[in-house]
């Protein structure tokens, strides 16, 4: 690995009060002491002058953190600027010409990583808690970031450590019938409690899959229908072009919108209607595109017209979607704001008017509630479901073996099942898996 001191700024691009710049690398006091009037003490806030080539570039506070006691392990470094970016490129344009480099995206978590401050999985938990989209994503993010993962798959790796101590102590001396006829009992007696833990940490990882997932919902409907005003209302601002013109929408535009502490993605699509328009006809084709990779769809229907022979030619072709069909402009046909329950479920409702409006919301957040969420849940990543799931199988071939009396099958598949727990933690993980986590990571963590 690359041991050169790295930076970058670590708040969002933009214009802010307060800026964050972070460095991390060995013997980081000798590269950047002059860039400061005044000496750095370990973890101690210091209201200093950044100076470059004798000019004040900003008044900052600095933070130095002494290794190994630093996120990284390394000498790191924490430098609170005003947010102005030009201040801030300034800074990072002094710190390389001190021979810092610009890091790379999760470099600073890698670091952690390889130094041993943290497992793969805190590492893992650090990107989830940064893009969490709830406020239960967050607790089970920290729940993996305060270890409780790795300490639930190290409790059960020493188990299976044990349990092949035990069998190899039989395989070795078979000639203690007695106690091979005991030790065999224990072992099998072992064996279920180590599967049944291994499937408690499956259904908590299951759920902390879920957890970590944000779900997409695609607004379609006819042009016209009051797609982009939902979207308006629900966002609370003018996001989506509204206009009487049908066809004012050509692409499919995702947002992120946030209910009761819960991220979702909501996907403005072209309206549904034959044209010979060659970009409208574009946007369209993305309409289907979008429909088919969405978790949900919200389909819009104009109460006035009522639904068509082509509304329920796209709802049959999406039936095994979960659906929602929205009647708007009830405050047209002087209808009242419901749900009812039918093949689909329909909101009745008014964007222009608000009316209904809160009815719809309850309905996305009664699906966000259906996840089992317990204190004990971890955020969880498909490899993590995958690597358990290895480790189960392996333990049920060594109850088959153990049952067969096939003890050296057995004591082969307690190895590969303690192998893939490991790998969960990252204890033999190779470059190609480490690359690919640590560059999901943003720049400055």
């Amino acid at each position: 690995m690359d041991n050169r001191a790295i930076c970058a700024i670590a708040t969002p691009v933009g214009v802010s009060a307060l800026g964050i710049i972070r460095v991390s690398g060995p013997q980081l006091h000798q590269k950047i002491d002059s860039l400061f009037d005044k000496k750095l003490r370990d973890r101690e806030a210091t209201y200093v002058n950044f100076i470059h080539q004798e000019k004040t570039i900003d008044q900052c506070v600095a933070i130095f953190y002494e290794a190994p006691r630093s996120y990284t392990g390394e000498d790191m470094l924490e430098i609170i600027s005003h947010g102005n970016s030009i201040i801030m490129n300034s800074i990072m344009r002094a710190l390389q010409d001190f021979g810092v480099k610009q890091a790379e995206p999760g470099e600073f978590t890698k670091r952690a990583f390889m130094n041993n401050k943290i497992d793969l999985t805190q590492a893992e938990a650090v990107a989830d808690l940064i893009s969490a989209s709830s406020m239960q994503s967050v607790k089970a993010a920290n729940n993996s970031l305060s270890g409780q993962f790795a300490r639930d798959i190290e409790t059960i790796q020493d188990s299976i450590l044990g349990l092949r101590s035990l069998i190899e102590s039989v395989i070795n001396f078979p000639e203690e019938d007695d106690v091979s006829s005991e030790s065999l009992k224990d072992a099998k007696n072992d064996l279920q409690k180590i599967i049944l833990s291994i499937q408690n940490l499956q259904k908590h990882s299951i759920n902390g899959l879920m957890l970590n997932f944000r779900p997409t919902y695609a607004v379609i409907g006819k042009p016209n229908s009051g797609k982009s005003s939902l979207i308006n209302a629900l966002l609370r601002e003018d996001a989506s072009i509204v206009t009487e013109v049908e066809g004012t929408t050509r692409d499919s535009i995702k947002y992120s919108l946030c209910l009761n502490n819960q991220i979702i993605n909501l996907v403005d699509t072209a309206g549904l209607r034959e044209t010979s328009d060659l970009a409208e006809e574009a946007g369209i084709a993305r309409t289907f595109t979008t429909a088919s990779k969405s978790e949900k769809i919200i389909y819009m229907i104009d109460d006035q017209k009522g639904m068509s022979q082509e509304d329920e030619i796209f709802l049959n072709d999406y039936s095994s979607k979960n659906c929602y069909l929205i009647f708007n402009k009830i405050d047209m046909t002087g209808k009242q704001a419901k749900i009812i329950k039918n093949n689909f479920t329909e909101i009745h409702m008014s964007v222009k008017k608000n009316l209904g409006l809160d009815l719809f919301k309850n309905v996305i957040l009664d699906d966000l509630s259906n996840i089992d969420y317990s204190e004990n849940t971890h955020l969880a990543r498909e490899r993590h479901l995958e690597l358990l799931s290895n480790a189960s199988n392996h333990l049920e071939q060594c109850r088959a073996s153990m049952l067969n009396s096939s003890l050296e099958i057995c004591a082969e598949e307690l190895r590969l099942a303690h192998l893939a727990l490991s790998s969960i933690l990252g204890q033999n993980s190779s470059e190609e898996l480490l690359n690919r986590i640590f560059t999901t990571f943003c720049i400055g963590k």
